[in-house]
């Protein structure tokens, strides 16, 4: 039975009836984000996943599911921040919620006789970007006036941990992961290598022939310089589990069965030459699966090209 095609043409959040705190002073990079994207469906969708799961019976243990997929997502800013007060001075966070689904781009299972999964949501998770800048602090509550700044004079936020990324995942996890802007940018197509080599020596990319999700973020790149169409400015965030103050929640069983141990994720901004911005990024999630007697760790990596609705 065929699954029923999601539009994904229109916004997945609410927008707020408030006029939003938006610009690059309050949100950094992410202002970039803000607004509704997808990526192409079917044969020529831009995202592709490689999933590995723990299997009984395998002969290594676990299987992988890897597909091609597409997806949407919303990023709304809100009325307003987050402040964080120190005492002195005030950290300030700007905000975008933001909600995504991914679906199945073709139907891999047809092969097998299996039902169709083309078009089916395979996955969903909401949550919030921030973007942090310090401020003076208000004398009270409300104000109107400031309290006397620190000694010194009030302090620079931290660059490496500016950005945060907060998610939930249905699966029954909860990821902050902090971060900031990592270099080189410039013009010209993004160098994807170095994330690359993070995962390239991992189960399941370290045993198995298996495709690279990055190596379709360099063919749509490719497929725009084939167009005549270049990158004339690019940036870069990357945020962690592994950076000061990110981590991970997991409920029991994944605990137990499937555990996320750490997730890094890559986001390019690319300012094209026909006056138009897309988003790329690269996802890595650690996972650790039972195998057999011992604990293993894997790789589960998806990578997309997103446009602006």
């Amino acid at each position: 039975m065929a699954n029923t095609p999601p539009n994904i043409t229109t916004p997945i959040i609410n927008p707020t009836n408030q006029t939003p705190a938006t610009g690059a002073a309050n949100l950094g990079l992410l202002n970039e984000f803000i607004g509704t994207w997808n990526s192409t469906k079917g044969a020529d969708a831009t995202g592709y996943n490689v999933m590995p799961l723990p299997q009984v019976g395998a002969p290594n243990g676990y299987i992988t599911k890897n597909f091609p997929y597409y997806e949407e997502i919303t990023f709304a800013p809100i009325a307003g921040g987050a402040p964080n007060r120190e005492g002195n001075f005030t950290q300030q966070s700007g905000v975008l919620f933001y909600e995504q689904r991914v679906y199945f781009a073709t139907n891999p299972a047809a092969s097998s006789g299996a039902s169709s999964v083309q078009d089916a949501l395979i996955h969903a998770e909401n949550g919030s970007w921030l973007y942090h800048h310090t401020t003076p602090q208000l004398d009270g509550p409300y104000g109107p006036h400031d309290v006397p700044p620190p000694a010194g004079g009030i302090p620079t936020q931290q660059a490496n941990i500016q950005y945060n990324k907060q998610i939930s995942v249905p699966h029954g996890n909860s990821i902050l992961m902090t971060g900031g802007l990592v270099g080189p940018s410039g013009s010209g197509n993004p160098d994807f290598s170095n994330v690359q080599s993070e995962y390239r020596g991992a189960a399941p990319f370290s045993e198995m022939n298996t495709v690279d999700p990055a190596s379709f973020l360099t063919k749509q790149l490719q497929d725009l310089n084939n167009a005549g169409v270049t990158v004339t400015h690019y940036d870069s965030l990357r945020v962690s589990t592994n950076a000061e103050g990110g981590g991970v929640s997991n409920i029991a069983f994944e605990n137990r069965y499937g555990k996320v141990l750490g997730m890094d994720t890559n986001w390019y901004v690319e300012k094209l030459s026909n006056n138009t911005t897309q988003l790329q990024y690269i996802q890595v999630i650690w996972l650790e699966f039972m195998i057999g007697t011992s604990r293993r760790t894997f790789a589960h990596v998806d990578a997309n090209t997103l446009v602006r609705v």
